[in-house]
């Protein structure tokens, strides 16, 4: 959900140099985002068809400019993973994003709620130093 909102921020604002991408620790490549998820990202008018998860990879990392966690255990992972990108990585918020994964629409929604905050924050400063 995180990288659905923030690209939704950056195509609101007209930043095709800005992009976010999802990859997940224990994703399962090319799986579709749940229909919990998908709700949640439907109420807020975003389209999440498209959506296909990814696997986290040296490779992935490397491309990538910033590397953002939502729990101190991705961001820990994410480091074993690609030692030499950790100089990229910080977490979203700093007591981590609940995992909503298992909750019905209500949780994933209260999930993405209690992110959206610092979502917006991160979309300000990268804007910011980008412009």
């Amino acid at each position: 959900m995180a990288d659905l909102y923030f690209n939704h921020l950056c195509r609101k604002a007209g930043r095709t140099d800005i992009e976010a991408g999802s990859a997940g620790i224990f994703a399962w490549d090319g799986s579709p985002i749940s229909r919990q998820a998908a709700a949640v990202m439907e109420k807020f008018g975003i389209d999440c068809s498209g959506f296909r998860a990814t696997r986290f990879t040296p490779e992935l990392a490397r491309e990538c400019d910033l590397l953002v966690g939502m729990t101190a255990s991705h961001k820990a992972a994410m480091a074993e993973i690609a030692p030499s990108e950790t100089g990229k990585i910080r977490l979203l918020m700093g007591e981590g994003v609940p995992d909503p994964f298992g909750g019905n629409v209500e949780h994933y929604l209260a999930v993405f709620e209690s992110m959206k905050p610092a979502l917006d924050e991160l979309f300000r400063s990268l804007t910011d130093s980008v412009s």
